[in-house]
């Protein structure tokens, strides 16, 4: 048996060894440029038409307006981060502690606070904000994960209560027109009384978990890539730090919204050809005759066709209707 000790001095290793999983490739965001503003416009195209619908879309977006953001690094300072910043018109990221500001939410006009807590926190009973909420007459939810690996199992039921709480809010202060039809109920909104649904998003510092579902709901509703949404939300609150872990968990969020998008519309799609076809007219006698006084077969004239006898003097009848 030969021994293999003189070829292992003949060559080192150029590296330490490690014994770990290798590290998936770094998840870049560009850096943008202070003085130009990021501008998005909603369009129904990039979302899941089984979450939303046209109309929903239109009362939570407020009709499609532009969202255009700011860069907030030039006039930045430390206290800031102590307080919370409007993302959208209708969502807010901050801290745990601007949550308990009685007067700051009521200055809002906030009707629903989310914490995203560590189950940990659940447990103890720790950043629990019931009896405030019932104090202010507004709603309380929470999003409890033990990690960052259970947030983009979270992420769909946090976009759901933050739109099903905004519709909500919008239909309790729709008035029905007396000439409301059946099939397309319109609902008209009194502008000097009506109060738009607002949503607090926090964890302890508004920079990590809440900040990762403010940056999903983005990607939902509006359609943006995980880029977009890291560089719109930095525009917002300037001291949001997203880590590997949570850029990568954005990104497999992401890829998750595109197929759901594809496969919806493709059988949103299917689904109204179906029903075209369906609804289609069922040809009547009259469509077999020419119209010309040629019935296109004998040359003789349609009423004196001898197969247009027999269907003469007969009621209407139809046999079978659409279910």
């Amino acid at each position: 048996m030969y021994s293999m000790a003189p070829y292992r001095q003949m060559a080192k290793p150029t590296a330490p060894y490690t014994k770990r999983a290798p590290s998936p490739p770094p998840v870049l965001i560009p850096p943008t440029h202070w003085a130009v503003p990021m501008k998005i416009v909603p369009r129904y195209d990039n979302v899941d038409p089984a979450s939303l619908s046209k109309e929903d879309l239109a009362i939570i977006t407020q009709n499609g307006l532009e969202l255009v953001a700011q860069d907030s690094a030039a006039h930045w300072t430390y206290e800031s981060r102590r307080v919370a910043q409007s993302i959208l018109d209708h969502i807010y990221l901050g801290p745990s502690s601007i949550a308990r500001n009685r007067q700051w939410l009521r200055e809002q006009g906030i009707t629903m606070i989310l914490a995203a807590r560590d189950v940990r926190q659940a447990g103890l009973n720790i950043m629990a904000f019931d009896k405030l909420a019932q104090e202010m007459g507004i709603e309380a939810r929470y999003v409890d994960v033990s990690g960052y690996h259970e947030l983009i199992r979270a992420f769909p039921s946090a976009v759901r209560m933050i739109n099903d709480h905004m519709l909500r809010i919008y239909r309790e202060q729709a008035v029905e027109t007396s000439n409301m039809s059946v099939q397309n109920g319109a609902m008209v909104i009194d502008e000097t009384t009506f109060k738009r649904g607002k949503v607090l998003i926090f964890c302890e510092t508004g920079n990590d978990r809440s900040a990762s579902i403010v940056c999903a709901y983005l990607m939902a509703v509006f359609g943006m890539s995980t880029v977009q949404v890291c560089q719109f939300i930095n525009y917002k609150r300037f001291c949001v730090s997203m880590d590997e872990d949570l850029k990568h968990t954005l990104r497999a969020y992401e890829d998750i919204l595109l197929a759901e998008r594809t496969v919806h519309q493709h059988e949103l799609l299917r689904s109204n050809l179906t029903t075209l076809v369906q609804k289609k007219a069922k040809r009547g006698i009259d469509e077999t005759v020419d119209d010309d006084g040629d019935d296109g077969m004998t040359g003789m004239h349609q009423y004196q066709s001898s197969d247009r006898d027999r269907f003469l003097g007969r009621d209407n009848f139809t046999p079978f209707v659409d279910a």
